[in-house]
């Protein structure tokens, strides 16, 4: 799901300490006339780390990393990278250094999917018309690409805010995935857009519901895409509405529209021509937006739900936590189910101690936790306050459910859970 990133800092501990990292390998060092002031020249030395680019500037560190192509070995990010996959590789990136990445800020972020095209994905492509009002234009960066943004009337300049992207990665990459693979993608170089998912430094990318917030995007962007599908059947459609139908799947008609200037005219024919499409049956779109959720649904799949350990009592195992096998004594939460081994040897909840040491070794565990046990009332209060509310909701979950078992079986009740000595 996520694509690339951008990191930045002008910490100068932070560049001093990657400076020195032998790991580093130099590729090239530039030197250019800064466009602004032509008696200044800016300097850029460049190194890389399995893929990981690192661009030092005089007075700044800019971190590129491909998370997906780092999965597969830096040869390709045609196939599926879920959720789970992402974090595990982001956790990698940032234990490999030893540095206080709250200090590098994330500056831009890309993400998207890959789906299998019902039809040609050449023909995909070529269908793909506007996003919102903004035309699809041919990318050349990749064979059959286009992407969709906002021009800044003055400069004529593409708005670097939101760009939407989709080409055939099928064709792309044929050795890696079915040729009919298209890649839908949201890209972003500006904060105001990076911030509202929530994400601020690469802890951010840890969080799971950062991840929701990313299916969430590329489902309601991919419905404000306008596809113009000529094979789409219209047999359902009246002789009127037919001829009305075919009308709309002219590109023309939508490039006049959008020279009327008229600010909703071009939102109303696209409602109208949508309530066609819809009485037409299983169009394109809609096996493409049923395709894309599906897909979502299977990338989130295994980072969304709460793990239970089913281990047998006395038991010891040996869990693993981030690369870092630890062995202990095996003791469940009653609530959770969740291992609090590493608590007091009397525990028999989830407490404090046992949420800190989630959130230092496993975050992908400690996030689905918070948001089951912490309220939308603490959601935005400081690390200790949400420890202690969370802590405070699993002791009141306990408290529950032992009242409603007193309820049901009264004291002195026999009932079938009832153990007899002999």
């Amino acid at each position: 799901m996520m694509d690339y990133i951008k990191l930045s800092t002008k910490d100068k501990s932070i560049i001093e300490c990657f400076r020195k990292d032998k790991r580093l390998q130099w590729c090239s060092s530039e030197d250019k006339f800064n466009r602004y002031d032509p008696e200044v020249i800016n300097t850029k030395d460049k190194y890389q780390y399995k893929g990981i680019i690192f661009c030092f500037y005089p007075n700044e560190l800019k971190i590129s990393f491909f998370p997906h192509y780092y999965f597969n070995d830096n040869l390709h990010n045609a196939n599926d990278f879920k959720v789970i996959d992402c974090i595990n590789v982001i956790s990698e990136f940032k234990n490999t250094f030893k540095i206080d990445w709250e200090k590098l800020r994330v500056i831009n972020i890309e993400f998207g999917i890959n789906v299998l095209s019902p039809i040609d994905v050449k023909d995909l492509i070529m269908f793909l018309a506007y996003h919102n009002q903004n035309e699809f234009r041919t990318d050349v960066q990749y064979p059959y690409s286009k992407k969709s943004y906002l021009v800044n009337k003055r400069s004529q300049r593409p708005n670097d805010y939101k760009t939407i992207k989709a080409y055939a990665k099928g064709i792309q990459f044929p050795d890696f995935c079915d040729i009919n693979t298209f890649r839908f993608e949201i890209k972003s170089d500006q904060s105001k857009y990076i911030n509202k998912l929530g994400i601020f430094t690469l802890n951010d990318l840890l969080k799971v519901d950062v991840y929701e917030r990313f299916s969430d995007k590329l489902i309601l962007e991919f419905k404000d895409v306008l596809l113009l599908n000529d094979d789409d059947d219209d047999s359902n459609l009246t002789l009127k509405e037919q001829s009305k139908f075919r009308e709309y799947l002219h590109p023309n008609f939508w490039y006049r529209i959008k020279q009327d200037n008229k600010r909703n005219t071009f939102n109303k024919e696209k409602t109208k021509y949508y309530k066609l499409l819809h009485k037409t049956g299983n169009y394109l779109k809609k096996q493409l937006e049923k395709i894309i959720f599906d897909k979502l649904e299977y990338l989130k799949s295994g980072a969304v739900s709460t793990p239970q350990l089913n281990i047998k009592s006395s038991a010891v195992s040996s869990i693993i936590y981030s690369g870092i096998g630890t062995q202990y004594k095996n003791t469940i939460c009653k609530v959770t189910g969740l291992d609090i081994s590493m608590q007091k040897d009397d525990s028999i909840l989830l407490s404090h101690s046992g949420l800190r040491f989630y959130y230092d070794k496993n975050n992908i565990v400690f996030e689905q936790i918070k948001k089951r046990y912490l309220s939308k009332r603490w959601s935005s209060s400081d690390f200790e306050t949400q420890i202690k509310e969370i802590a405070h909701n699993i002791r009141n979950k306990n408290s529950n459910q032992s009242v409603k078992q007193n309820r049901i079986y009264q004291p002195e009740q026999v009932n079938m859970f009832t153990y007899f000595e002999v």
